[in-house]
């Protein structure tokens, strides 16, 4: 029997339960769509631009296609690996950025430079934050189901484990 693969009385391998399955592709798309519209609310607030829906969009949309057709031809959310998430966020994000640049106006010059370069640091960041606390949830879930299902054995962290008799 694989290891982490609960088995039945009978000794058939049991079906994985909700704690140990890995989380679909839509977890990842929703994740990185939080991280990316993160981007895009802290590059307002802190350019002082209000969250007037034209301006939000105007920032978003660009971003959001590009990503939205990147990740379909790089397969990111089949694959589910950082290697095409690289390669994803490495083509999206630039042409998303100097495209948003084309409708707005702004930056210009060497100042373009700065903000496609800014623009992929955040970027980078919020996803691998996002990234990070997906996997530290699915570790938890799957820690926690694996703990809970050993006979008789109680959640250490529930409030049965604090019983003593």
């Amino acid at each position: 029997m694989p290891h982490g693969t609960p088995a039945t009385d009978d000794g058939i391998d049991a079906p994985p339960t909700g704690a140990e399955r890995k989380p679909g592709s839509m977890t990842f798309v929703l994740v990185d769509a939080a991280a990316l519209l993160t981007f895009v609310a802290v590059g307002l607030r802190s350019h002082r631009i209000g969250a007037v829906a034209e301006v939000a969009a105007r920032n978003a949309i660009p971003l959001a296609v590009m990503w939205t057709v990147t990740s379909m031809v790089v397969g990111t959310y089949r694959r589910r690996d950082l290697a095409s998430l690289a390669v994803t966020w490495v083509v999206a994000v630039p042409v998303a950025l100097l495209a948003r640049t084309w409708l707005v106006g702004s930056p210009s010059g060497d100042r373009i430079v700065v903000f496609v370069a800014v623009g992929l640091a955040f970027t980078a960041l919020f996803l691998l934050i996002g990234r990070g606390l997906l996997g530290v949830a699915v570790r938890r879930a799957v820690s926690s189901g694996r703990r809970g299902s050993e006979a008789g054995a109680p959640d250490r962290g529930s409030p049965r484990s604090l019983d003593t008799g």
